[in-house]
């Protein structure tokens, strides 16, 4: 990670920050890394302030990619003359886009009467962390954070922790069925289920990149990585309201 934050520095320092190069076509570029990893999940290539190199995510990893597909560079890049993070800033606005696709009943709501703050976690009911953090929303809620749950069972589809977070999402309380699923109670469904939301939660949080649960995002695209403790995360709130 070192080298790869100097290789940029270099890049920022030597290359001149021009957009990118007249005639540029993502799907290609797409089907040009593709032809190194057939099986690499690829968001869409976008410009980068540095002459061929292009911002991409392979597999929920973001870097830059050569204008032929076959280098990748994983790291942020710095504008040294603006103080800016370019990378972070593009995450984003990509997480911002992506969490606009989630309608509010898709969502589990824990809520005090009058919430000052809001965060969306993605959770995972196996996840110790997550199970740490469920513990503490009487604590959140005395602080004034609201917590809007999305499903990210790691284990991927077809495992247990998949099917528990689909039986709690069918729930007719999902509050209470996902307390009891955190808990380790079993939770099971009610008549006919579909998990269509866990999917789409999952397929949501590898575009994202979450690399673990649990994942705390605002609505504005910001992460503010994983658990926090109530204060620590009411004071990271304020910083970013400020």
């Amino acid at each position: 990670m070192i080298r790869s934050w100097l290789y940029f520095v270099l890049l920022l320092v030597v290359l001149p920050a021009i957009v990118g190069a007249a005639g540029f076509d993502s799907s290609k570029l797409r089907n040009a890394i593709r032809v190194h990893d057939p099986a690499a999940q690829v968001t869409e290539p976008a410009h980068s302030p540095v002459q061929g190199m292009y911002l991409t995510s392979i597999d929920g990893v973001s870097g830059y990619v050569s204008a032929d597909g076959r280098y990748f560079i994983v790291g942020d890049m710095l504008d040294l003359a603006a103080h800016r993070n370019v990378t972070e800033e593009s995450r984003q606005a990509a997480r911002r886009s992506l969490l606009r696709q989630v309608e509010p009943n898709e969502a589990i709501l824990f809520a005090p009467a009058k919430p000052k703050y809001t965060v969306i976690v993605f959770t995972d009911v196996d996840c110790p962390y997550c199970r740490k953090l469920h513990g503490e929303l009487a604590q959140l809620q005395a602080r004034g954070i609201a917590v809007r749950y999305m499903a990210f069972p790691r284990s991927g589809p077809n495992t247990q922790a998949w099917r528990t977070m689909a039986a709690v999402w069918c729930s007719s309380d999902r509050r209470d069925a996902l307390t009891r699923a955190t808990r380790g109670d079993a939770v099971s469904a009610e008549g006919s289920c579909s998990d269509a939301v866990i999917a789409k939660h999952y397929a949501l949080g590898q575009q994202l990149g979450i690399p673990g649960t649990p994942m705390i995002v605002l609505s504005d695209g910001t992460s503010l990585g994983g658990y926090m403790a109530p204060d620590k995360l009411l004071a990271a709130l304020e910083e970013h309201a400020g």
